[in-house]
């Protein structure tokens, strides 16, 4: 997406539902980290393109939304937890403004907690991120990364990497096709392109035909992620207005971030007029996230697994988590609407529909003649 020249401009629809998503996460990802049986002393939150905090439409930017989750349990810092707040904006001008919307934000719920630590860098992400986690010492904490850049490449492999090598931290990045396919070929862009996939495998996009070059690149960065070192890499796409493509790419080393994040995802307000899409669905469905949502794209991807073999209903609930951007839950779901149609079949035949229950393919249910498809 081009990026803005005004110091501030308008709340796009499909920010404030990603804003929406941000704030439900950390919702989750701030409590986990820090109480419980497992809590860490100290959690750390960085933004790589901070903005200057507020809309010219009045919303508030994400580093007001994620300062607003964190004070609101601020609780969790009074007995003596510490959480750090770095936030990087490369206009001097943007900078100033964001500095005001803290001090606006934290005066609403008092001050700035003891065990907070606010850092603001006036520089470019990929110069300076890494340095400024070094100097508040965040590189033996969990660090929550978002890169919401405008759709790069911005973010080299080596910064994704350099996270993902601490216990416990993650990614959330903003990832843009369009450019690497309007304009990778010029050798600048090259250049930026190799150190945002950690190599030259993405330039295989120019000889793709045109409708596979999108998936292709979403793909292949997903790749580089797990590469650097995430072991679980979640990607959607966000159909925004204008017909801008906006993918968001989350890496994280545990499970149950991934989970989280998909709770998140589909508690995010379907009213808000953004729909997703799941980047490697052939289809290229839009998912509208109501309460009914519609489960075709997965009932699709698990008659697909089965084609492999039988598994078990543990197996499958795994796949839509790791593997789609459905949750388990609603895997257990569609074996229940498959079973009922006919198309698969389960053994034991009796009982619950337990995890260890094995689910195969009726023999003749094949996905080409199924009208699901």
């Amino acid at each position: 997406m081009p990026t803005p020249q005004p110091l501030l401009w308008s709340c796009a629809p499909h920010t404030r539902a990603k804003h929406e998503l941000l704030r439900r996460y950390l919702e989750a990802w701030f409590p986990i980290l820090l109480q419980g049986p497992r809590a860490r002393e100290c959690v750390t939150y960085v933004e790589g393109f901070a903005g200057p905090g507020i809309y010219k439409t009045g919303e508030p930017g994400s580093p007001i939304v994620a300062l607003q989750v964190f004070l609101r349990q601020r609780r969790l810092l009074d007995t003596g937890k510490r959480t750090n707040v770095v936030l990087i904006e490369e206009r001097a001008d943007r900078l100033e403004r964001l500095k005001k919307e803290v001090n606006d934000a934290t005066t609403q719920y008092g001050n700035v907690p003891e065990g907070m630590r606010i850092e603001f860098r006036n520089d470019r992400c990929a110069d300076t991120l890494l340095s400024a986690l070094d100097a508040v010492k965040a590189m033996n904490t969990p660090i929550f990364a978002f890169l919401d850049s405008w759709g790069g490449p911005d973010i080299p492999l080596d910064v994704a990497r350099a996270i993902a090598g601490v216990p416990s931290s993650e990614v959330l990045v903003t990832f843009g096709t369009r450019f690497l396919m309007q304009f990778g070929k010029a050798e600048t862009h090259q250049a930026a392109g190799d150190q945002a996939f950690g190599g030259p495998s993405w330039r295989k996009v120019w000889d793709l035909p045109s409708d596979k070059k999108k998936s292709f690149l979403v793909s292949t960065y997903r790749e580089s992620l797990k590469a650097a070192g995430f072991r679980y890499v979640l990607s959607f796409e966000m159909l925004g207005e204008g017909g801008h493509d906006l993918h968001l790419v989350y890496g994280t080393t545990n499970a149950l971030g991934l989970e989280k994040m998909k709770e998140a995802m589909w508690k995010v307000d379907p009213i808000r007029g953004v729909n997703y899409r799941d980047p490697r669905d052939p289809d290229q469905l839009s998912l509208e996230f109501s309460f009914n949502p519609d489960t075709g794209p997965l009932r699709r991807a698990i008659l697909e697994e089965l084609t492999k073999g039988e598994r078990t209903l543990a197996q499958l609930r795994e796949f839509a988590l790791l593997e789609t951007v459905y949750r388990p839950p609603q895997a257990t779901t569609v074996v229940r609407d498959l079973l009922g149609r006919g198309l698969v079949e389960r053994d034991p035949v009796r009982g619950q529909l337990s995890a260890d229950k094995v689910i195969r393919l009726v023999p003749k249910a094949s996905p080409e003649m199924d009208p699901l498809f």
